[in-house]
């Protein structure tokens, strides 16, 4: 039987900016599952829905590699998008498309897609967009820039998306805008071009090898320029950062990194850091719709997708696609009626906070994260990959992620505001970090809730200004998520 027709593909669930999905999707989808006999089912979440053409080509880049790797037991398992307002910029190499230069104003089809799906905000993209592409050399054009970034973030503190705007709860300061819209905007666009630069020199060098120590509360010991509380954070770390900026302690309010770069800058770099600025500012609106989206919306209807029909459920989340994953947890506990659990969670190359499961945060006296407790909600095994080569989440993410009023002096920015997908999960009880070679000898199952995973040696391309963000179509990756299911090949069983 031919691999397209014997892999199941159900389409995909979509949703609006407020979580809303259209009446029966849900219904039409779990019957459609029942009929096929289909026993395992993935539900993938990614974050490239620039139209319906890219959620097309992305979506089979994932049925490919999922059917590959279940070429063995055909019809066992089918593939679930799932598609929500989200976008990347076209030059950040998803797969099947073209990577346009961008890096002197944003192309006419990444405008358009911006527009598409952020379409409240016309105004001040079109102010955005144009001064990206003019670049004017004086500087009361980069304070236009900042107020325009300003407006197309801002929200309002009723709005329920606002809420989603920090990985982790409880702190004695809320946390809830990010600094790089309220620095001067110059030092942010400077710090922005220098950490290009970085990673410019590092192509082809291979920083940030394999992990120091193992993952656990009882690894023998911290980074070279470890202090007592990263001593006492859990997980793996690479032994050199893609940059040293996000090596450095301290913000700009404590006359940290971003103030001492305060310094005459050409024009021209000032605006290619302004081009990353920018992509940066979007995925933080994006990353708070993920969030919501995968509460309100994901979360709701997982359960509705496994009633009467026997299938399990794997929930997989690549980038932003991997927060609204994450968040979808919360949305599983929805009033009085028993969750129904999922049967696996795999957070591939995840745009979130590696605290975001963390059940304290060691660089605060209080304070956890949003996800904290929530893998009981997850039967099986609990996956983070990560890559000590992936540049946009090693790099521009913690640079990104800080948040005004941080006041954590001696936490290195890419400690405190690391993401899962560079060093996995932190400050959270697990074994090991496994890799990819070493992954057939375990037993996902029967192994502590989370388990961090190596992917540094697949997941590794070079190419900026993401680096090996997006490079995880591989087909180690497709048995990754084949070993999630607890199906090994060649089984013969329908349990």
């Amino acid at each position: 039987m031919p691999r397209s027709v014997a892999f199941h593909d159900f389409g995909a669930l979509g949703f609006d900016g407020a979580a809303a999905f259209e009446a029966g999707a849900v219904d039409r989808i779990r019957e459609a599952v029942r009929d096929s006999g289909v026993r395992e089912l993935y539900v993938l979440a990614h974050g490239a829905h620039n139209d319906d053409a890219m959620s097309r080509t992305v979506d089979g880049a994932y049925r490919e590699l999922l059917a590959d790797a279940w070429s063995d037991a055909p019809g066992e398992a089918g593939v679930l998008g799932v598609h929500w307002p989200s976008l990347c910029f076209r030059d950040e190499g998803l797969p099947g498309a073209d990577q346009p230069d961008e890096s002197h104003g944003v192309g006419a089809d990444t405008a358009d897609d911006l527009l598409r799906r952020l379409p409240d905000r016309a105004d001040a993209l079109h102010e955005i967009i144009g001064l990206l592409h003019d670049r004017p050399d004086y500087e009361p054009a980069l304070d236009d820039l900042g107020t325009a970034l300003r407006r197309l973030a801002e929200l309002p503190l009723q709005d329920p998306v606002a809420a989603f705007a920090a990985d982790t709860m409880g702190e004695i300061l809320p946390q809830s805008d990010p600094l790089m819209l309220f620095e001067d905007t110059r030092t942010v666009c400077a710090e922005f071009a220098g950490a290009l630069d970085d990673l410019r020199r590092a192509r082809g060098t291979h920083h940030g090898r394999p992990a120091r120590h193992a993952s656990g509360t009882e690894g023998p010991e911290a980074s070279e320029g470890g202090t007592l509380p990263e001593a006492r954070i859990a997980g793996p770390r690479p032994a050199r950062p893609l940059s040293d900026r996000v090596g450095r302690a301290g913000t700009v309010a404590a006359g940290g990194p971003l103030g001492e770069q305060a310094r005459a800058a050409d024009f021209g770099d000032l605006w290619n850091g302004a081009h990353e600025l920018f992509r940066q500012v979007v995925r933080h609106v994006l990353r708070r719709r993920a969030g919501f989206v995968g509460q309100y919306g994901l979360g709701r209807c997982l359960p509705q997708l496994a009633e009467g029909n026997g299938v399990r459920l794997h929930l997989v989340g690549h980038g932003l696609g991997g927060r609204l994953a994450g968040f979808a947890l919360r949305g599983l506990e929805n009033g009085d009626a028993e969750p129904v659990l999922l049967s696996s969670l795999t957070l591939l190359q995840a745009e979130m906070s590696h605290f975001a499961f963390a059940d304290s945060l060691p660089q605060q006296v209080s304070g956890h994260g949003a996800l904290w407790s929530l893998q009981r909600l997850v039967a099986g095994p609990l996956l983070c990959t990560f890559s000590h080569l992936d540049s946009h989440l090693g790099v521009m993410y913690p640079l990104s992620a800080q948040m005004i009023g941080d006041s954590a002096e001696l936490v290195s920015l890419g400690r405190k505001w690391g993401a899962l997908g560079f060093d996995g999960l932190q400050g959270v009880e697990g074994p090991a970090p496994a890799t990819l070679k070493g992954l057939p000898e375990l037993d996902l199952h029967h192994a502590t809730p989370y388990l961090n995973i190596d992917v540094s040696e697949v997941v590794s391309s070079p190419d900026l200004p993401l680096g090996g963000h997006h490079d995880v179509f591989h087909p180690e990756i497709g048995r990754l998520l084949r070993r999630a299911s607890g199906r090994r090949r060649g089984f013969k069983d329908r349990l």
